[in-house]
């Protein structure tokens, strides 16, 4: 039996309404749309049910770097944040989660002065409460508005949605008396992916179908985009029409550039990558993530051929640090290589051809055995991050750290293995590297960072 589609959040509510008609008998009934979908779904609801339509608002807390992933939520009311295994699985410190809360707190508060115009929501007390959204996912924001609304009393609480995951759904049946969904296709694709239409509900269409007339009031701009970054295509230099592939973000006025090299075994667009950037750039760094390899070369590397060829990946790693340095790019005045696995070879590999221009070498996993003949001509500072369960790469990393020509920290992250999958691992991997770039932020980047005057056609101008 195929999913069930809906052709826009307007149908999806008319058959929402249907299913909830045996749960709104009686009177009593309220209808709360979630902001801002939830709003055009929980409209026709209201309408059919033959009762009274208001909003409640939520906001999803965003893992940097793959904001579309929830750790939490927060909802109107001023309880505490609501997190979840996400936030538990990464592993994210205060310093990190901290200032999204706020954020998301204060666009919480300006969608509350737009939508209800200061007033607060009905009595709920001993009534049924519905509440609306456009599709359950993770279920961070109905929890937190479960959580929110129980305290208020109501006699039922129930959440209803067109389309839902299982693993969403019983995260959120805690908290509700019950739930109703139409639609929970296994395995869960997305909330989009059950509409023909789903395009974004923005303000106007919230106020409009909540009967609030003009705005005449300034409550404010909704934020732009988080931390955005932009695609770049490097030239290979081994290729005259081979380009590589990259996510650029950061502030113009960076401490630095790190760039992410990946060998091939991870992407630049896996959630460690993405993480970790976006951490760095918490910090005041720009980032570019980049992969070594291309489209068809990583479709061909079933037995490692192409990400274990360490001089092939050095030079495209040596090509797109040029590019940034020639291009100006933001940050890269001081260029700091991020290497994990065999990328890590290709940064010290880079680190001895630039070591003038390289700052420091970051290595996650990092195979730097890989490159035995660069570790005693790279100066720069390095720190070395390996799992305490990675045996083998622990066992290298300290063999060749004897070798580097720079000051060396090795750090073993307790019970992680080599991809630090572990729960908690990669939280403690942003930490590390962000605190050992700050502390070398600190010191005379002038005496300690570049060591000699920069080599003229190879800094940024």
């Amino acid at each position: 039996m195929s999913p069930l589609r809906f052709r826009d959040r307007h149908a999806a509510g008319v058959a929402l309404a249907e299913a909830l008609r045996p749960l709104a008998e009686g009177a009593g009934v309220v209808v709360l749309g979630m902001a801002r979908g939830g709003v055009a779904v929980a409209a026709p609801v209201a309408q059919a049910l033959g009762a009274p339509l208001d909003v409640f608002v939520a906001r999803k807390l965003g893992v940097p770097g793959i904001e579309e992933v929830a750790f939490g939520a927060v909802a109107e009311g001023g309880g505490a944040p609501v997190v979840d295994g996400v936030h538990r699985f990464i592993g994210l410190p205060s310093t990190v989660t901290a200032p999204i809360v706020d954020r998301e707190r204060a666009e919480l508060a300006r969608r509350l002065r737009r939508y209800r115009d200061g007033r607060p929501l009905p009595d709920l007390a001993g009534r049924t409460v519905i509440v609306v959204d456009d599709g359950l996912a993770s279920g961070a924001t109905l929890r937190a508005a479960g959580i929110a609304l129980r305290r208020l009393g109501p006699a039922r609480l129930i959440a209803a949605v067109p389309v839902a995951s299982r693993d969403g759904t019983n995260d959120v049946a805690a908290h509700f008396d019950a739930i109703v969904a139409l639609n929970t296709p296994e395995p869960f694709p997305t909330v989009s992916a059950a509409y023909d239409n789903f395009a974004p509900t923005d303000d106007a269409q919230v106020r409009h179908l909540l009967g609030g007339g003009p705005q005449g009031t300034d409550f404010g701009t909704e934020p732009s985009p988080v931390d955005p970054e932009r695609e770049v295509a490097i030239p290979t230099g081994d290729s005259p029409s081979g380009r590589l592939a990259g996510d650029y973000g950061g502030p113009v006025s960076a401490r630095g550039l790190v760039i992410f090299a990946h060998g091939g075994g991870s992407s630049r667009g896996s959630y460690r990558n993405r993480y970790l950037a976006a951490r760095l750039r918490l910090a005041g760094w720009a980032t570019l993530r980049l992969d070594l390899l291309l489209p068809a070369e990583r479709l061909a590397d079933g037995d490692g051929a192409f990400r274990f060829d360490v001089r092939l990946i050095t030079g495209r790693l040596l090509a797109a640090t040029r590019w940034c340095l020639a291009e100006g790019i933001p940050g890269s005045h001081r260029v700091v290589l991020f290497g994990a696995s065999t990328g890590a070879a290709a940064a010290m590999g880079v680190g001895a051809a630039l070591p003038d221009n390289v700052a420091g070498v970051v290595a996650r996993g990092g195979r730097i055995d890989l490159a035995p003949c660069h570790l005693a001509s790279v100066r720069a500072p390095a720190l070395l991050v390996v799992g305490e369960r990675d045996v083998a790469t622990v066992r290298a990393n300290r063999a060749a750290a004897g070798h580097l020509a720079g000051p060396v920290s090795l750090r073993v992250v307790r019970g992680a293995g080599h991809t630090f999958d572990e729960s908690g691992a990669l939280g403690q991997v942003g930490e590390l590297v962000a605190a050992w770039l700050g502390r070398r932020h600190r010191i005379d980047w002038v005496r300690h960072w570049f060591r000699g005057p920069p080599r003229r056609g190879l800094v940024s101008r």
